[in-house]
C-alpha cells in the first residue's frame, strides 16, 4: 500500500464567519486577505511536506483552483517545484492541472522542467475543473471536454516525439521540439480524477490511464 496526502492548501485563517449558506461569498473581497497569513500558510505546508518526506510518506497531491481561499494553489506546478527543492523522495502528484484552461505546449514544457527539478518524482494528473473557473478565465464551459481531450493528446506528443506538428480545433503547432524533456521514460505517469462521468471513465480506459474515483481536480 502507498500513502499519498492530497493537500487543498486552504488559506490559514478562519473565514467561516463570512459564509452565506454553505459557501463563502463569491467573489470574496481583497479586504479579507492578509499577506502575512498567506506567507505563513505556504511555509506551514512546505514544512509539513518536508516532514512527510522524512517520515516516509509516498507522495503529496497538489491541485489547481482559482479565486478561492479554500485553495491557494492557483499554480500546482509552482507549489510542486517548491516542494521538489525541500524534499528528496516524496512523489509529487499534480492532481491536477486543469487542461482546458492551459495552452498545452507550455504546460508540457513546465511539467518536463518539474520532472527534471525533482529527478523523476512527478506524477501528472489532468482534470477539467469546476464551472466557476471557466467563467474566471473566459473559457466556454461547453468546450471543456473537447479542449481537455485535445490538450491531452498534445502533451504526451510534446514529451516523446523528436519533432512534432499538430493541427487541432483549439491549438496548432508546427515543427516543435521541446527542451528539456522529462526524466521519466517514456514520460511521467498520468492519472485522471473522475467523479462518475461515464465519458471520463471511457476516455481514461481507451488510453489505459489510471483513474481515481471521488477526487475532483
Amino acid at each position: 500500500m502507498k500513502v499519498f496526502i492530497f493537500d487543498l492548501l486552504a488559506y490559514g485563517e478562519n473565514l467561516e464567519h463570512l459564509r452565506s449558506g454553505i459557501e463563502l461569498p463569491y467573489p470574496l473581497s481583497k479586504e479579507y486577505f492578509k499577506a502575512d497569513v498567506a506567507v505563513r500558510t505556504y511555509e506551514e505546508h512546505l514544512s509539513a511536506w518536508e516532514e512527510m518526506d522524512r517520515l516516509g510518506y509516498d507522495g503529496v497531491g497538489f491541485n489547481e483552483h482559482h479565486c478561492s481561499p479554500y485553495g491557494l494553489m492557483n499554480s500546482p506546478n509552482l507549489m510542486a517545484s517548491a516542494a521538489a527543492q525541500r524534499t528528496k523522495n516524496l512523489k509529487l502528484l499534480i492532481y491536477g492541472n486543469l487542461l482546458p484552461l492551459h495552452e498545452p505546449l507550455r504546460l508540457a514544457e513546465e511539467l518536463a522542467m518539474l520532472d527534471c527539478l525533482s529527478d523523476g518524482r512527478l506524477i501528472s494528473g489532468f482534470a477539467r475543473g469546476i464551472p466557476r473557473e471557466y467563467q474566471v478565465h473566459n473559457v466556454p464551459l461547453a468546450e471543456s471536454r473537447a479542449r481537455f481531450e485535445e490538450a491531452y493528446d498534445i502533451v504526451p506528443r510534446a514529451w516523446t516525439e523528436d519533432i512534432f506538428s499538430y493541427e487541432g480545433k483549439f491549438w496548432s503547432y508546427k515543427d516543435v521540439a521541446i527542451w528539456p524533456r522529462p526524466v521519466q521514460r517514456p514520460y511521467p505517469e498520468v492519472w485522471i480524477p473522475v467523479l462518475g462521468s461515464k465519458e471520463s471513465i471511457e476516455f481514461a480506459a481507451a488510453r489505459n490511464v489510471p483513474i481515481t474515483p471521488g477526487l475532483a481536480g
